[in-house]
């Protein structure tokens, strides 16, 4: 268990350093953080202080809900008390939503076009406020869609310029226009047809104008107002709008809201309209049928000298007229309930149907299913305007109208047995009078035929007049559903933005969210080695001690600034490297990188200065034959050196100098020639590593990049370690397998990595205590120039 627990800390522990050190590769570049959230507050406060303001501007409309008698067949389908209620608003809301409506207030509107000044963000809708007065040719077409830039130049002149695409004439056409002209003057081409007058617009300010596309409008409207109920199962609808003119979407609400009342009107008056154009129809042909037969009646009254009628006849004649007035309502009846059969399934057809009372039928479950069927279809057309076909409010409705429409076709076929066997009967009825009629005097016969038809007209004829002052009294009780609660209006308008706070908000989010992303995507397409872990995974030979990041200017700070950090890293890398090597006598240091840049002769140089400081003999070589800079360390002019003693022209004791630090001494590289990798094959150089090593405690060769030259690789054989030189932040992590096999093909015994440049703090291990540590009880100390 113990053993389990320790792995468990382990990997805790290096989970919790990667994150770590994720961490601090983000913390590291917190000034572009700083700096761009800075620059994200002012981008905020400079959109905030230049963007419209804007504001909501609201509308309440009150439903009202009609209580209707509802046959057995509505209540199965609302069992709940407010269904029908919260229905009637979603079918309201739905016809509020539709495409049809919004056109049509928009069209009402008449907004042709609109006028825009244009500021530094955006363009201000001159609503109301034309800066020109334009006029318009009858007939005149003009291109929709393109913006049309105008520039008054002086109280004569203006400027107008046209840039874009229009459909015109069915197909798209480029517009390029440039042209200067006086007020007054027709602006006429194949595209524009208008005249521009002066009104208030500024010298030098432009404006725009744009001939609008009524349907690029209503859908410009539909995706901005906002139609919502403000409570569940509440009866009030609110239209909001959000926009930068406040009185344009004030307007608009207001129509739209005009036009949704109207369209409630229509659809509640049209079955009455129906039924008046129904009864009107019927009046004037009994008008003419009554005429006639009055006229008939007067003239065989008059030329046969009859009057009256008998006793008998006029008990036949009343008979005879009661059966036909029943058998004209019947028909009717009959023909009413057939038609209604036969167009059950057409929304269309079933709403031109008249009211079943005109013909006198009062049967009310039958008056309520068509009623609330006719209701089911309104709905259903409502919802095809916003949702498609599988969607599950049309589906559930599609399931109610078949309940409703079935239970209508029932009803509908009881009846018309019911009305064919009334017929029957009638009929019936109707043969017996007429036998006892051809038993009267033939005189009294004709009378009672002329007279009945004139009494049927009439008395159809006033049954008829009754139905049309009931039809009309029903047309002008009809009142509207929608009643508007609150109009919208500008002085109830609600400011929305801009606000500074969200604005300065989403800049300073926006500016520490570009370098995070920034960082990220450096991250994780950085081939560059950022921490000491990425090392000691990859590498095969250990990792010394780092040496530290620092800011001086001076190319030896192991000696201007013993106390510091740097030089702490270098006395460090000092015991980490006597650990490695084993047994007493002269030890011989190779210091290697595989890039210029990594930092490695100013290693050799402060390695070398640390362990001369320990009373120790030490002797630095600059075996970079090609490009060398140990020199430059050490302050010393170029002279003769390394490669002067192994081309044969100096010997060892000539190539050894001393320098300015105790114990240290130099040999250069000597006088530049051709080709000087070639020296290193002989052996001359062995023969210098064993003669200083008799002279010199420790012995520090600078070697040439290793992918550039292979030197680094013939001089490693003479040396106790090889340290290779990587720097944070500049060498990639394929160097460290390059190192591997470098290590591996040359079969270097003893090697060892040295990081550079590592931060002040995380890195450090061994004897490096880090500035943490250093700058307590011991402080900062600088040499006098003159001590060193």
């Amino acid at each position: 268990m113990e053993k389990i627990d320790d792995i468990i800390k382990l990997i805790d522990s290096k989970e919790e350093e990667k994150n770590q050190n994720l961490l601090l590769k983000y913390l590291k570049h917190w000034p572009w953080f700083l700096a761009l959230c800075l620059l994200g507050a002012f981008v905020g406060y400079f959109i905030f202080r230049n963007s419209p303001s804007a504001y909501e501007v609201t509308s309440r409309l009150l439903v009202k809900n009609e209580e209707t008698e509802l046959s057995s067949v509505q209540a199965f389908n609302s069992p709940r008390p407010d269904a029908r209620g919260s229905s009637n608003i979603e079918k309201q809301i739905g016809i509020l939503q539709s495409y049809s409506l919004y056109k049509k207030a928009l069209a009402n509107l008449n907004w042709d076009y609109s006028w825009y000044q244009k500021r530094l963000l955006y363009y201000k809708d001159l609503y109301n406020n034309d800066p020109f007065e334009l006029v318009i040719p009858p007939n005149a077409i003009n291109a929709k869609g393109g913006v049309i830039e105008v520039i008054m130049l002086n109280d004569s002149e203006y400027n107008i310029q046209v840039t874009g695409e229009t459909y015109l004439n069915g197909y798209a056409q480029e517009i390029n226009i440039d042209k200067n002209l006086k007020f007054g003057e027709p602006f006429t081409n194949e595209f524009y047809n208008f005249t521009l007058n002066r009104k208030n617009a500024v010298v030098d300010e432009t404006y725009m104008l744009l001939f609008n596309n009524l349907d690029a409008q209503t859908a410009n409207y539909m995706g901005k107002t906002q139609i919502f109920t403000e409570q569940e199962n509440s009866n009030i609808i609110t239209i909001s709008i959000t926009g930068n003119a406040l009185q344009k979407e004030a307007d608009f609400i207001n129509e739209l809201t005009d036009v949704f009342i109207e369209f409630g009107m229509e659809a509640r008056s049209s079955r009455s309209k129906s039924s008046e154009d129904f009864i009107n129809e019927q009046l004037e042909r009994l008008k003419n049928s009554l005429t006639t037969s009055e006229e008939k009646f007067s003239d065989y009254r008059r030329n046969n000298q009859v009057m009256n009628l008998g006793q008998e006849a006029q008990s036949v004649y009343s008979r005879l007229e009661e059966i036909e007035q029943e058998q004209y309502l019947t028909q009717l009846q009959l023909d009413y309930y057939k038609n209604l059969q036969q167009y059950i399934d057409d929304a269309n057809k079933i709403e031109e149907m008249v009211n079943p009372s005109v013909v006198g039928i009062t049967d009310s479950n039958l008056s309520g299913m068509l009623s609330k069927l006719m209701e089911l279809y309104s709905r259903r057309e409502v919802l095809s305007y916003t949702v498609q076909e599988k969607n599950p409010a049309i589906l559930i409705l599609e399931k109610e109208i078949k309940v409703v429409r079935d239970g209508l076709e029932e009803s509908l076929k009881s009846q018309l047995i019911a009305t064919e066997s009334k017929m029957n009967s009638l009929q019936q009825r109707y043969l017996e009078i007429q036998a006892r009629l051809r038993r009267l005097p033939e005189t009294e016969k004709n009378l009672i035929s002329i007279q009945r038809e004139f009494e049927l007209n009439n008395e159809i004829y006033t049954y008829m007049l009754q139905k049309k002052t009931e039809a009309s009294i029903s047309t002008a009780s009809i009142v509207p559903e929608i009643q508007v609660i609150d109009p919208a209006i500008v002085e109830a308008s609600r400011k929305t933005g801009p606000n500074l706070i969200l604005n300065l908000a989403i800049g300073i989010a926006g500016g520490g969210i570009l370098p995070f992303i920034l960082i990220t995507f450096l991250i994780i397409f950085n081939n560059k080695i950022e921490t000491i872990t990425e090392v000691e995974k990859g590498s095969r030979i250990p990792v010394l001690e780092g040496i530290m990041k620092h800011k001086y200017k001076s190319t030896l700070p192991v000696i201007q600034h013993p106390r510091s950090g740097i030089a702490e890293s270098f006395r460090g890398l000092k015991t980490n490297i006597n650990t490695l090597i084993e047994g007493t006598g002269s030890k011989v240091i190779s210091i290697n990188s595989l890039v210029p840049g990594e930092g490695k002769s100013f290693i050799s140089a402060n390695l070398a200065a640390v362990l001369s400081k320990t009373n120790k003999k030490v002797l630095l070589i600059g075996a970079d034959l090609h490009k060398p800079t140990l020199h430059e360390f050490l302050k010393v002019k170029e002279s003769i050196g390394l490669r002067d003693f192994l081309a044969g022209e100096k010997n060892i004791d000539e190539i050894i100098t001393s320098t300015s630090i105790p114990n240290l001494n130099f040999v250069q590289t000597g006088t530049a020639i051709e080709n000087p990798s070639d020296l290193l094959d002989g052996s001359k150089f062995e023969k210098l590593i064993d003669y200083t090593r008799s002279l010199f405690d420790y012995i520090i060769i600078d070697n040439a990049p290793l992918l550039l030259i292979p030197d680094a690789i013939l001089t490693s054989q003479f040396s106790d370690i090889s340290l290779f030189v990587l720097r944070i932040g500049y060498s990639h992590k394929a160097q460290i397998k390059q190192i591997n096999k470098a290590v591996d093909f040359n079969r270097i015994e003893r090697s060892a990595i040295v990081l550079n440049d590592t931060p002040e703090s995380g890195y450090g291990y061994g004897y490096g205590y880090r500035k943490k540590y250093w700058k307590k009880g011991y402080g900062e100390y600088k040499i006098p120039k003159s001590s060193v």
